[in-house]
């Protein structure tokens, strides 16, 4: 979700529907990262249902030889 304006921290706004009875839940928590799984746990306000979300992470390795580093801060 994009953002207007500029501020000092990133703001979360994620929409879930509840698995049990449908009911769409808005969340303002990020997910948090758990044995290389990024996991929510959401709690529905109407049926009080709490269910797992879980993101998988792509590994990533690098950089590998030959290969040019990420400039993290340009000091030029």
């Amino acid at each position: 979700m994009t953002q207007k304006g500029t501020h000092t921290w990133d703001l979360i706004l994620q929409y879930h529907r509840c698995p049990k009875c449908g009911y769409i839940i808005e969340s303002r928590e990020d997910y948090l990262y758990r044995l290389g799984k990024y996991v929510k746990d959401v709690e529905c306000s109407q049926c009080h249902e709490q269910f797992s979300l879980i993101k998988t992470v792509k590994p990533h390795f690098g950089p590998l030889l030959g290969d040019d580093e990420v400039v993290e801060w340009d000091w030029s």
